[in-house]
């Protein structure tokens, strides 16, 4: 630091870790993740951290694609960071937990579905050949609140369709997850994706959990913190030129840096570089 004014360090009365992580932020799929896994399998937080927003994509695929919850609750309205959001009605979360609420194996809140919990998982179904002409209008006249009966479902479902339906009450939720997924239009397959994902991997509760891992700039995250903290040394090109020079704009890089180190409560891991445009970190 070109500048710097002398403060008195005052660490926690606890063992702390610095290490490195092998991959970079192009290429979290290995190292990255692996040493994630090892301090979520212990009920440990963890956030990864870039100075861009671009660079957390790569990360952000991967953990989508091993079906592992993440959010910034710093940030909620980045919905990229945030794909599990239950606040609206509408989101892909509350349509999974609407549907599953109803299979014994829900736990904690189970019950039976009602008209506005239908209204939420059957909305993206294909019709042709699942619902009978008619269906919504049936649903118009009943309350949100209103429990479904199985007389209900005989006027909204075409036969063979009902009887799938309830037989996936005979196995786990994963049977009603199947049921429902291959018949979701194919328009919003996508969208649907990451939280039944989760649903069928750790269950539906694991929904209404807050995530373990946190993504984010080290901007998003300024006064936050979690137990490890794996950390992108990588700079924009802007974010390099400023580096290079001499007084206040390389000040700022090392202070951006110096907020992303100290988020971490107990494991600070530095990950590979992935150019020469990066800040000078060492474990």
């Amino acid at each position: 630091m070109s500048k710097r004014q002398e403060k008195e360090y005052l660490p926690r009365a606890a063992v702390g870790l610095c290490s490195t992580a092998s991959g970079t932020w192009e290429t979290p799929e290995y190292g990255v993740l692996r040493t994630a896994t090892e301090h979520l399998e212990r009920g440990r937080s963890v956030m990864f951290l870039a100075a861009c927003s671009y660079m957390l994509r790569p990360i952000i695929q991967v953990l989508r694609k091993n079906a592992i919850p993440f959010h910034n609750p710093y940030r909620r309205n980045n919905g990229f960071w945030n794909p599990l959001r239950l606040g609206r009605r509408g989101s892909t979360a509350n349509r999974v937990l609407a549907l599953l609420v109803a299979h014994p194996d829900f736990g904690k809140g189970h019950r039976e579905w009602t008209a506005g919990d239908f209204v939420l998982w059957a909305e993206w179904l294909i019709a042709k050949g699942i619902m009978k002409h008619g269906a919504k209008t049936h649903l118009r006249n009943k309350d949100a609140s209103q429990p479904l009966a199985i007389a209900d479902l005989e006027a909204i479902f075409e036969t063979a369709a009902l009887e799938s339906l309830l037989a996936c009450f005979e196995g786990d939720h994963r049977a009603l997850l199947h049921w429902w997924r291959i018949r979701v239009n194919g328009a919003m397959q996508n969208r649907i994706q990451f939280p039944a994902d989760i649903a069928h991997v750790r269950g539906p509760q694991a929904l209404m959990e807050s995530p373990q891992v946190i993504v984010g700039t080290i901007h998003s995250v300024k006064g936050g913190e979690a137990d490890a903290v794996i950390l992108f040394p990588d700079l924009s090109q802007a974010g390099d030129a400023s580096y290079q020079r001499y007084g206040p704009p390389r000040d700022s890089v090392i202070r951006q840096f110096y907020v992303g180190m100290t988020r971490a409560r107990e494991a600070l891991y530095i990950a590979s570089r992935a150019s020469t445009m990066a800040a000078h970190l060492s474990a």
